[in-house]
């Protein structure tokens, strides 16, 4: 190994050190209980100081594809407030294995609520008197309907809210949040804002009501802002006053698990910059234009074959059994193999050196952003219900990140970022495509950003350099992996 190499495995080594250490230490102080064998599966968090048991307790509803660790943000904040939260898988997501009813509205929802209020109260933490809810997107409607249901509810908070019917007296002491990059939630918020009689401040009547815009946000990114944490935190303490023990606390895990990420980029490029180039020798040369439209071709003729498969009566959208996620395995699997067809590269067979690499990347993918992540975002470990398709999905992905692999073995770094660039056109071209042919696929447009993203991390852990098989494994193995555990199980 090189002094260079040897140089950023340290930095690497000391950098998700960092990461592991400041993502643990946002739990320092409180106390987290997982009932993972209840009904729904739910976690609370409250204080670890219990001499102001039971505290204000606050439920926590995720939105559509979201999981109980995606609104991670908002429970530890409002436990280091002195409260005490439960959150909870909504059905098919996450950790909960039973299927996500197609359809299902917020009464359908609403029960998942309840079973998990019901399940926390055996811990004694919980006050019964003393009842929060707080959710996002679909989450926000339940919310709603609960503090308009459940009229002991003190307080609702609503965020990136869906239409939903309320009064000026329900529910009691109402919050709206949206962020300023998602127009439609915000107009949603104003409508209703207007139904619930206008903004005022009566907490001591339970009629305030309040919208409040955070700027520079969409619909994923408000649940990571201190701004969309901080204000709830502030709401409650106006509804049930400042609690004992309450502690101020900024949630940024966020920004510590890029830093873990970029520690095991690190990592991995010094352990694999440090073994044997497998041989990248083309025998045949392909134009590049003609990659270019290769590659491209592909991703549009997927959304166009896909279309005319719905146009036969299939549900696209629930494709293997997943709400869309299904249908992106799927693409990216007559894509990649449209692109092998049109380009026609010779594939050489996978060295060992070759799957040796491609399992390093994938291991370092798999621990830097997953299992990092599974503490911060994603709920990462699979469940039986979804981890039985990881090893076809695998398969299916393959030849999509040879065709790739391919293109882009020979390139230099600034000729690699341009591959990826391509590769992003082409996925988030062909997949508003889809959209567009499928509007029952529609739920995926808020999902699209995440793509390039998690396409960089690929190239960024492993480039095509290293060969394209060493290139395709972990491409392959990741993104089904990302997939299964995002997506709702139908």
């Amino acid at each position: 190994m090189t002094r260079k190499n040897v140089v950023l495995l340290i930095i690497g080594v000391i950098l998700v050190l960092i990461s592991v250490w400041q993502i643990a230490n946002a739990q320092k102080g409180l106390e987290v209980i997982n009932l993972h064998t209840t009904n729904p599966p739910a976690t609370i968090i409250t204080p670890s100081d219990n001499t102001a048991i039971p505290r204000p307790t606050v439920l926590i509803a995720h939105g559509l594809a979201g999981s109980e660790e995606l609104m991670r943000g908002f429970a530890l904040t409002l436990a280091h407030a002195g409260y005490t939260t439960i959150s909870w898988d909504f059905e098919g997501h996450g950790s909960n294995p039973n299927p996500f009813v197609l359809g299902s509205d917020s009464t359908d929802l609403l029960r998942n609520a309840g079973a998990a209020l019901t399940e926390a109260e055996s811990t004694g933490l919980i006050e019964a008197d003393h009842i929060a809810i707080l959710g996002h997107s679909m989450g926000s409607g339940v919310a709603l309907l609960y503090g308009v249901s459940h009229q002991n509810t003190l307080a609702t908070i609503a965020i990136s809210p869906v239409k939903q019917q309320v009064s000026a007296n329900l529910p009691h002491d109402l919050l709206l949040m949206a962020g300023s990059l998602e127009p439609q939630f915000v107009a949603n918020a104003q409508e209703v804002l207007a139904s619930a009689g206008g903004e005022n401040a009566d907490f001591a009547a339970g009629t305030a009501r309040k919208l409040e815009v955070i700027l520079n946000v969409e619909h994923i990114s408000i649940l990571f802002s201190p701004t969309a944490q901080s204000n709830a935190r502030s709401w409650l303490d106006n509804v049930f006053g400042q609690q004992p023990g309450a502690e101020n606390y900024t949630d940024r895990r966020i920004l510590w698990f890029g830093v873990g990420i970029l520690g095991f980029i690190l990592l991995s490029n010094a352990i694999l910059n440090s073994l044997p180039i497998s041989s990248t020798n083309e025998v045949r040369s392909i134009p590049i234009w003609f990659k270019l439209i290769g590659l491209i071709g592909g991703g549009i003729f997927s959304a166009l074959i896909l279309y005319l498969v719905s146009l036969l009566g299939v549900k696209v959208s629930q494709m293997l059994g997943f709400l869309v996620g299904g249908y992106i395995l799927i693409w990216f699997a007559v894509a990649g193999i449209t692109n092998l067809i049109l380009l026609r590269p010779h594939i050489s067979s996978p060295t060992g050196i070759g799957i040796l690499k491609g399992l390093a990347g994938f291991a370092a993918l798999w621990l830097g952003v997953g299992l990092l992540g599974n503490y911060v975002w994603l709920p990462w470990l699979l469940i039986p219900a979804r981890f039985w398709l990881w090893i076809p999905g695998s398969i299916i992905l393959l030849p999509w990140f040879l065709s790739y692999g391919e293109a882009a073995k020979l390139a230099k770094t600034s000729g690699q970022v341009g591959w990826w660039l391509v590769e992003v056109i082409s996925v988030l071209g062909s997949l508003y495509l889809a959209l567009i042919l499928n509007p029952e696929l529609g739920f995926m447009l808020l999902i699209l950003p995440i793509f390039p993203i998690m396409l960089g991390l690929n190239m960024l852990v492993i480039s095509p350099k290293h060969g394209a098989w060493a290139y395709a494994i972990p491409g392959a193995m990741f993104t089904s992996w990302l997939v299964l555990s995002a997506f709702p199980l139908l």
